[in-house]
């Protein structure tokens, strides 16, 4: 989720509002697609950049009724990948929980390299199809902005516990300041690319799962993407910073996981560049941003 502290007031009480308005919604991912596209983003971002690119063009604006109901049923029956764009971060579907079929062939080309059997995939697939194609999602989250996603358990095989992520939805809000606006909904645009190109969260053995076990491996995965969208974020916040001038007083959380994970783990493009290890989890812990995982 996206954070900002303007002097150091806590995330909720910040002062933002609902935007209902899929004028205003195309406006930003317009802008997030434009701004993901400048040289200056791609020589930082690298191929993460094109990805993003590609994530937020599948981004759709929808809309929603008073009682928060989202309407993109026909949305993602007319397009199954694309992703609703909600202009809140507490709202409720009734359509989708399934993965998209960019997700289910995501998570069959990683299976298959594991060694599953095309026929055990297939299963899989049916599975999910049959138990979650439809749902109800809901969303209450007081942040800036989410990207929300049900993370769906079956066990085809009989020790194998799988973990896949579902249909991903973005929900923002609006501070009234376009610029940080789109640096939040790229944040969260950054998660829902981790949800399409890698749905599979794990696979785990029934025999070896324990609470505790699936706790650390959670929060492991949690914070490896999570140093990825506030990586991008902080790269997209020091882009308008420069050509936009301020983007308010404000103590954005961005600059200081990125300066860590910088420090500790190098540039955005290098190899390990969001591994998670010892060394970079006290330091994130010492500064005080634990909570962005935990």
């Amino acid at each position: 989720m996206s954070e900002r502290r303007p002097d150091g007031a806590s995330p909720t009480r910040q002062r933002w509002h609902p935007i209902n308005n899929p004028a205003e919604l195309g406006r930003i991912q317009d802008c997030l697609v434009e701004t993901l596209d400048r040289p200056e983003i791609t020589d930082k971002l690298g191929g993460l950049a094109l990805e993003l690119s590609e994530v937020a063009q599948k981004l759709h604006p929808v809309t929603y009724n008073r009682d928060g109901i989202v309407s993109a049923d026909e949305l993602l029956a007319s397009d199954p990948d694309s992703i609703p764009l909600v202009g809140n971060t507490k709202f409720t579907s009734h359509f989708k929980l399934a993965p998209t079929p960019m997700q289910f062939e995501a998570m069959a080309n990683k299976l298959a390299h594991e060694g599953y059997s095309e026929a055990t995939i297939r299963q899989l697939g049916n599975i999910l199809i049959s138990r979650y194609n439809s749902g109800i999602i809901e969303a209450d989250h007081s942040s800036l902005a989410v990207c929300h996603s049900v993370a769906l358990y079956t066990n085809p095989i009989k020790n194998d516990v799988f973990c896949v992520a579902g249909q991903p939805y973005v929900g923002m809000n609006s501070t009234g300041n376009e610029l940080v606006d789109i640096a939040a909904v790229t944040h969260e645009a950054t998660h829902a690319l981790d949800y399409t190109k890698d749905p599979l969260l794990y696979v785990c053995d029934k025999k070896d799962l324990s609470a505790t076990t699936l706790a650390d491996f959670r929060s492991h995965l949690k914070l490896t993407r999570e140093l990825k969208a506030y990586a991008v974020g902080d790269c997209i916040e020091k882009y308008f910073s420069d050509t936009h001038g301020s983007m308010g007083h404000v103590e954005l959380v961005s600059h200081k996981v990125e300066a860590i994970r910088q420090e500790v783990n190098g540039p955005v493009t290098a190899k390990d560049a969001f591994a998670v290890h010892d060394d970079l989890v006290k330091r994130l812990i010492a500064a005080g941003l634990g909570h962005i995982y935990q």
